[in-house]
């Protein structure tokens, strides 16, 4: 990471809990300069924690809204006209746990890329688990687990673990 990046990420990460527009609009403006891009109307609120910007693409119309915890390590894209409910985790790595003789907490890591298509909304408090694809149109309901690709447009999913409910339109 260079000089630069590690100054942005700074000031991200000491301006990320205050609660005030002005501090949105200005985490707008390191999240560009971090993702070294402009991204339109971007909405970033308060205690949203995005670790490895190296690992994100962003679209444009995307509300990251209040608590959401992005890991970016295994790669994270996120399309065009994406709300993102608040407490959202989307995780895209995990432990490997396949010798047994070595405890899962030491075993390495396993990168696995999430991709969001275009006009998804993700409701509160979902967990999205590494390895999944969003189709374009999905509607995911607050506290859902996500831990398999939405292949259908336009479906809402939920529950633990997520599942189809119905398509819409």
């Amino acid at each position: 990471m260079t000089f630069k990046k590690k100054v942005f990420y700074l000031l991200y990460q000491l301006n990320k809990a205050y609660d005030l527009s002005f501090f949105d609009k200005l985490r707008v403006k390191i999240v560009n300069q971090l993702l070294k891009k402009k991204v339109k109307n971007l909405f970033v609120r308060a205690n949203v924690s995005i670790f490895d910007f190296n690992g994100l693409i962003l679209g444009n119309d995307v509300s990251l809204n209040h608590g959401c915890f992005l890991s970016c390590y295994g790669g994270l894209s996120i399309g065009n006209y994406v709300a993102i409910g608040h407490n959202t985790s989307i995780i895209t790595t995990e432990h490997g746990f396949s010798n047994t003789d070595t405890p899962i907490k030491y075993q390495p890591v396993v990168k696995k890329p999430v991709e969001i298509g275009n006009n998804v909304w993700i409701g509160a408090n979902v967990t999205i688990l590494g390895g999944v694809k969003i189709a374009d149109g999905t509607i995911i309901a607050a506290g859902a687990v996500v831990k398999k690709n939405v292949i259908e447009e336009n479906t809402i999913i939920g529950g633990v673990p997520a599942k189809y409910i119905k398509h819409y339109k």
